[in-house]
């Protein structure tokens, strides 16, 4: 047993089991921290409605997000997100979050519409920078047409938070 112990080999086995048992019962300081913020490729806000004038049947609320360059839109969208609406309580709900993902960097153009299950013009409410507030006060319906405000996805793909527009619900109202 005393020639064992003596042994370089003995030795050296031993100062390994010592390292291993010492390391592996050493705290883990590797916490791992959640990203902050949106997720890459997305847009993220708050749809308020004005007015409660919804139109229940025959067709769907959107946002959408369209290339800044393609704007007015003379085609679908990049991204859209259909917002639901309901009631709580029997009274209409006035506020959807919304999420509008896959997005590729860019500059957008971030509207609220309503697509009629017949098909025809899809009325625009509201447009991201030139919401109802902002044309009831008379900017007019030129703001429309080359919005002062987008949604930009950069070249991280970082996503965007705080993208949160008034919007009325009436189509009637339309502002394109």
């Amino acid at each position: 047993m005393k020639k064992l112990i003596k042994h370089p080999l003995f030795s050296v086995l031993l100062a390994v089991i010592i390292t291993v048992s010492v390391y592996s019962c050493s705290e883990d300081n590797n916490t791992v921290t959640p990203p902050s913020g949106p997720a890459d490729k997305t847009i993220n806000g708050t749809v308020n409605f004005v007015d409660t004038n919804f139109i229940l049947t025959g067709g769907t609320y959107l946002i959408s997000a369209y290339p800044s360059t393609g704007w007015p839109p003379m085609a679908g969208p990049t991204a859209y997100d259909t917002l639901k609406i309901s009631r709580t309580n029997n009274v209409l709900n006035l506020s959807y979050n919304y999420t509008l993902s896959d997005i590729n960097p860019g500059d957008y153009v971030i509207s609220v519409g309503f697509r009629k299950t017949t098909g025809g013009q899809s009325p625009i409410m509201s447009v991201y920078g030139c919401d109802t507030a902002r044309f009831l006060n008379g900017a007019g319906s030129s703001c429309f047409l080359s919005p002062p405000l987008k949604a930009t996805i950069g070249s991280s793909n970082q996503g965007v938070d705080g993208i949160n527009m008034l919007s009325w619900s009436d189509t009637a109202k339309k502002v394109f």
